[in-house]
């Protein structure tokens, strides 16, 4: 619903938008897509569909698999599981206060749903003092030691997931052309080699309009 009162002109009109009350509505971005675009921001959905999209493909793709099967094989345990570790986002656009965390948490979710690694929380992105702290509880009377986290018992990662976002600009006239990069690459920790790599770009075209961009 908006209330509005008429105002003439160019400047009245900008006004007038501005000053509009509007009524919102809430929705899942997981399952609506509003096309929105921004040039200096990355939307939520951007960033889901990227995350979706590079983790199933992590997940067939031939070189992890083959990886997969020959490290449950040097583990000797058909239930080997590898431990990943997810670097924070580099952000490498024009926008230094780009939201990158949203990007990392979501490629968090993906990996654990997909259920083929286990994201550790001892290193990369995720690491927390929560978990160091907790074994300086051995010298705590209060604390029951047999619940106590023993020292050497944390699991070092195997594989490091490290994502990145690039932005490129280009303008043609009353025209822009806006793309996004996101580039992915795991490798493993052990040989330093990359066994996967993903990249994926979404852009869309903005036309420059009467009172510019």
């Amino acid at each position: 619903m908006r209330k509005c009162t008429f105002l003439g002109g160019v400047a009245a009109a900008a006004a007038l938008w501005s000053g509009c009350s509007t009524t919102t509505t809430i929705y899942d971005p997981a399952s609506v897509k509003t096309g929105i675009r921004q040039d200096r921001a990355v939307s939520s959905e951007e960033y889901r569909e990227v995350a979706a999209v590079a983790v199933k493909g992590a997940m067939t793709n031939v070189k992890f698999n083959t990886f997969l099967r020959q490290y449950k094989q040097e583990m000797n345990d058909a239930d080997a599981i590898p431990v990943l570790k997810l670097d924070r986002v580099i952000n490498d656009t024009d926008d230094p206060d780009l939201n990158v965390s949203e990007l990392t948490d979501m490629l968090n979710e993906e990996l654990l749903n997909a259920g083929k690694v286990d994201v550790t929380m001892a290193e990369g992105a995720g690491r927390t003092g929560a978990i160091a702290a907790s074994r300086e509880l051995e010298n705590d009377d209060n604390f029951d030691q047999r619940t106590v986290a023993k020292r050497g018992t944390l699991q070092a990662a195997r594989l490091v997931l490290r994502p990145k976002v690039i932005s490129n600009t280009v303008l043609d006239g009353s025209k822009k052309a806006v793309v996004r990069t996101f580039v992915m690459e795991m490798a493993d920790i052990k040989t330093g080699r990359i066994i996967w790599k993903f990249t994926k770009q979404l852009g869309y075209m903005k036309e420059r309009g009467t009172f510019g961009w």
